[in-house]
């Protein structure tokens, strides 16, 4: 066999061995589309069926349901969730038993809070600017512009979120990796994982 033959064959099996390993994150992509869509079209019982299933281990199902329902059905506020995109899946690892793979996604929130009826103007402006505030220190100033027109606080979110996987391949669940829930990461995933959120 001439050496031209031999680097071509090297070559296709490089190229369809990075095929394959790669196809794991279209699966990835796949699965967190519908798992997301879910979300933004209210559909939260089949949001459930992309959620690891150790979360439901330590809040019922039926909880994380009641949550997701009363925060977009809250009378005082009106909020929409547009423009999802995945913007990177690291490589997956395998520990212990199940693989892992870090993805950041970013979505624009569109979100309105309501006064009350009898509200004066500085106390509208009052609710606005402690709502800008609070808003500002979870996303960050730069992510947060408030729309006078609409009275619409159209916020840039950007989160990481571990797809796990008992094979590596298919069948991904995720977790949203948020500070404020450190102590319910810290029990589903791995120490060298958790210590880095």
């Amino acid at each position: 066999m001439n050496i031209k033959k031999k680097l071509l064959i090297l070559l296709s099996l490089t190229i369809s061995t990075f095929g394959i390993s790669q196809d794991y994150k279209k699966n990835i992509e796949s699965e967190f589309t519908e798992y997301i869509n879910s979300i933004v079209n209210m559909e939260f019982e089949k949001s459930m069926e992309y959620m690891t299933p150790e979360l439901f281990e330590i809040v019922p199902k039926s909880q994380w349901i009641k949550i997701m329902e009363q925060g977009f059905n809250n009378p005082e506020m009106e909020f929409e969730i547009i423009n999802p995109k995945i913007l990177t899946i690291n490589d997956s690892q395998k520990i212990e038993n199940k693989y892992y793979s870090l993805l950041t996604y970013s979505n624009q929130i569109n979100m309105k809070i309501y006064g009350q009826e009898s509200e004066s103007e500085d106390e509208k402006t009052m609710r606005i600017n402690l709502a800008k505030m609070s808003l500002e220190q979870n996303f960050g100033s730069q992510n947060v512009v408030y729309n006078e027109k609409t009275e619409f606080f159209e916020i840039q979110s950007q989160k990481d979120v571990y797809g796990i996987s008992k094979n590596g391949e298919t069948d991904w669940k995720f977790l949203v990796l948020e500070k404020k829930q450190k102590a319910i990461l810290d029990k589903i995933l791995p120490k060298e994982l958790s210590e880095k959120i």
